[in-house]
Order: C-alpha cells, then sequence, then structure tokens
C-alpha cells in the first residue's frame, strides 16, 4: 500500500497490525482481550502483565487517531487527521512493526 501511494490503508493496516499484536501478546497470558480496537486500552490491558508496555502508550493515541477516517472514509468529514501523506505512513508503519516485535519478543518471553 505504501508503494502504490495507498497511505489511508498504510495507517489503517498499520492500526490493524498493533492491535492484532497486543490481543496476541495477551493471549499468551491467558487472558481474552474483550472485543475492542481502541490500541489504548489494549496497550493498558498489557501493562497490567508488564509495565513496559506502557513506552507504547504514545504510538497507540497517535494510530487510534486514524482508525475510524481510514476505516470509514468520510464518517469525519472535514476532519484535518484525515490528512495522511507519505511521511505519516511511513511513521505508523514504524510504530506497528515496533509494537508487533515488541509483542512477539515479550509473548515468547513469557
Amino acid at each position: 500500500m505504501l508503494k502504490a501511494g495507498k497511505y489511508h490503508k498504510v495507517y489503517f493496516f498499520a492500526h490493524q497490525a498493533a492491535e492484532k499484536a497486543l490481543k496476541g501478546f495477551l493471549l499468551t497470558r491467558g487472558f481474552i482481550s474483550p472485543k475492542i480496537h481502541n490500541l489504548i486500552d489494549l496497550v493498558n490491558l498489557c501493562v497490567r502483565y508488564d509495565s513496559s508496555f506502557a513506552e507504547f502508550l504514545p504510538q497507540a493515541r497517535l494510530l487510534n487517531q486514524f482508525y475510524l477516517p481510514t476505516r470509514y472514509p468520510g464518517v469525519l468529514p472535514g476532519n484535518p487527521l484525515l490528512e495522511v501523506d507519505k511521511g505519516t505512513a511511513e511513521e505508523a508503519l514504524g510504530w506497528a512493526k515496533g509494537i508487533f516485535a515488541y509483542c512477539k519478543k515479550m509473548g515468547l518471553a513469557g
């Protein structure tokens, strides 16, 4: 999606990757996550098992901002957060990769 210039999709899939990674970590701890998409809530659930997850709260906040507008374009007309450029998409992708790698490491460590 990044190469195709579909930056909204990059941001959406970055959110999805982070969400699934956090839920995967929770599963390794025997906790079945509620059906939520809010990354802040998921990070806070992970913090219950390992306080080091708190470092991901800033990224979770930023990824959350684009969840609805990228999932449902037009849902928030005039929202300035709809401006997703290549740099923003690359940043989101980096955050998701970081969260994913950390969750994988922590899940394997447990």
